[in-house]
């Protein structure tokens, strides 16, 4: 598209022409007034439009350095609008565009509004760059308190240990930030050196708190620092008469102990009370910080029949985490088979693990015996299971017991079984011939 054709549909009425332009203008993104008319573009009033200007405008930044600083520029300006949206959507490109944006950014943060002094605060700390650090504790002497949360915020999201002595000085003193110190201090904590004094202080604090959100967050922050030593303090926690601190206790114990060279000591009968709350923590939540921990967790007690059903039944329920539990069970691929063979086993856990480890750990079915029971297995549950399992079991079976394979499929032609046409078409064969 020539230059002048893409000025001109900048300027079109038709939000489809004028998005299009948008797209094809980063190839002339060093020219001031294809800049210029983009970050006007920003206050489109079509959202596909401004979408499409902002990916153009992130894009031209990091390739055409002569223009980076006008975008910047006209970026933050944005941040000055009424409009809540565009704000929006400018702060989160100056996020993108990032460390370069700093400097326009710090300037809008001692802006005499309050509103725009904490958006850019904002701003500063999820570009999270460690230079900003000194800054963000300056503002901690901001007279504004939402803007002193921001500013307590945004040290947690850059994680500098040099915010750790100034949050821990200001703790008694900013009492309507307290919680979110105590999350700040555990952000910074996953990564720090200094774990043992951010450990001392959160136990102190811990004793003392009688608020149970501020209570809560204080176990997470122990939970994310990471200390071994609070397991046992943490455990006598999960009989709190909080449920929430309950759970809060048992999330902190599992990403304690999904790190390396980390025992959770604890008898057979409490761990199974402990491990059926962690399960149903598991379904609740969303966050997959949490589920990965969990696994890592699982993983060093599959001794217990529980836990290994447990690892199965995620890997039939849950898609977004087959690659992780994938490396679990391929890691103790007999333990989980000789579960499967000993034990009444869903058949959809049985075809999920098979495929799992022929994928990961073809190797063990050089063992003749193990192979001839799972081609045996596979056989027998080929028609209890859904369509799609059926077309992974006679995947499984073409290489792994061609005979087992051929009797299938000749008894699928007899009964007239859609699943012989799914698989026909699936990879362009034709049986009948």
């Amino acid at each position: 598209m020539a230059y002048e054709t893409i000025l001109s549909g900048l300027n079109s009425f038709d939000p489809d022409e004028r998005r299009l332009s948008v797209e094809a203008s980063v190839r002339f993104g060093d020219r001031e007034e294809i800049v210029n008319k983009l970050i006007e573009l920003l206050k489109d009033e079509d959202k596909g439009v401004r979408d499409a200007v902002a990916n153009s405008l992130l894009t031209i930044a990091n390739e055409f350095e002569n223009v980076k600083d006008k975008i910047i520029k006209g970026t933050a300006d944005l941040l000055l609008c009424e409009d809540v949206k565009l704000r929006n959507l400018s702060a989160e490109l100056l996020s993108k565009i990032g460390k370069d944006s700093l400097k326009e950014v710090m300037k809008l943060a001692d802006h005499e509004d309050k509103d725009i002094r904490k958006m850019a605060i904002d701003v500063i700390g999820s570009i999270g760059d460690d230079s900003a650090t000194d800054f963000l504790i300056e503002k901690l002497n901001d007279p504004d308190p939402n803007v002193v949360i921001s500013a307590i915020e945004s040290l947690g999201n850059i994680g500098n240990d040099k915010a750790i002595e100034k949050l821990i000085d200001s703790f008694d003193s900013l009492t309507f930030a307290q919680t979110q110190i105590v999350e700040s201090l555990g952000k910074i904590g996953e990564r720090s050196n200094l774990k043992k004094i951010l450990s001392d202080f959160l136990t102190e604090k811990l004793e003392s708190a009688d608020e149970p959100i501020l209570k809560c967050a204080i176990v997470e922050a122990i939970g994310r620092v990471g200390d071994a030593g609070n397991l046992e303090m943490l455990i006598s926690l999960t009989f709190d008469g909080n449920i929430a601190i309950q759970k809060m206790s048992i999330i902190s114990i599992i990403n304690i102990c999904a790190r390396e060279r980390c025992e959770f000591k604890a008898n057979r009968y409490f761990f199974k009370s402990f491990f059926e709350k962690g399960v149903e923590i598991f379904n609740e939540t969303d966050d997959r910080e949490f589920k990965l921990n969990f696994l890592k967790f699982a993983s060093k007690w599959i001794e217990y029949d529980y836990v290994k059903k447990f690892l199965l039944d995620v890997l039939n329920k849950c898609d977004d985490l087959k690659l992780e539990i994938g490396d679990i069970l391929s890691s103790n691929a007999h333990i989980f088979l000789n579960f499967l063979f000993e034990n009444k086993s869903n058949a959809e856990n049985f075809v999920d693990f098979a495929e799992i480890m022929f994928c990961k750990r073809r190797e063990i079915f050089e063992d003749d015996e193990l192979k001839k029971a799972v081609v045996e297995k596979l056989s027998n549950i080929f028609d209890h299971v859904d369509q799609e399992r059926k077309i992974t079991i006679l995947n499984l079976l073409a290489s792994l017991d061609m005979l087992t394979f051929e009797s299938i499929i000749k008894k699928l032609q007899t009964s007239s079984d859609p699943v012989i046409k799914m698989y026909e078409d699936m990879f362009g064969l034709n049986f009948a011939k």
